[in-house]
């Protein structure tokens, strides 16, 4: 009888804990995404100069940018459409210089915007940084 009490016990303890853990995955993967374009930029740079504080110092310049909300401009040196219809746009050095993502959704309302950026032109995107790789990462980018 003890057994069975202490089985129904666990398994109680168990379903409240696959219960628990469905609905934090469920936030998680369901929460809303921060939306740059109703932001203010934090930080208004040139791509040059968020490569050169990353050079200089990658840890500060790290501690200074990351998940900030910043608004770069630079010289577009590549555009490239990913798998997921997800736009990068390299700026200043397609190698060591700043990958600016916009994302899908952000792509189809921002389209007339976009298409005006070619290889060669000037562009201001506003993103949020997520640090250097081998270039800087900047995330969820909407065109100025």
């Amino acid at each position: 009888m003890a057994k069975l009490k202490t089985f129904r016990i666990i398994l109680w303890i168990f379903l409240v804990g696959i219960v628990v853990g469905s609905a934090g995955l469920y936030y998680v993967f369901n929460m809303p995404r921060r939306d740059i374009s109703k932001e203010k930029a934090v930080y208004t740079l040139e791509a040059k100069q968020l490569i050169s504080d990353f050079k200089s110092d990658e840890a500060v310049a790290t501690k200074k940018y990351l998940d900030q909300t910043i608004a770069v401009k630079g010289e577009i040196k590549s555009v490239r459409t990913l798998d997921n219809h997800s736009m990068v746009f390299s700026l200043e050095d397609e190698m060591e210089g700043v990958s600016c993502t916009v994302d899908s959704a952000d792509v189809v309302s921002n389209s007339s915007k976009l298409n005006q950026f070619t290889i060669g032109s000037t562009g201001t995107f506003k993103g949020r940084c997520s640090g250097m790789l081998m270039d800087v990462q900047v995330i969820n980018c909407v065109p100025e």
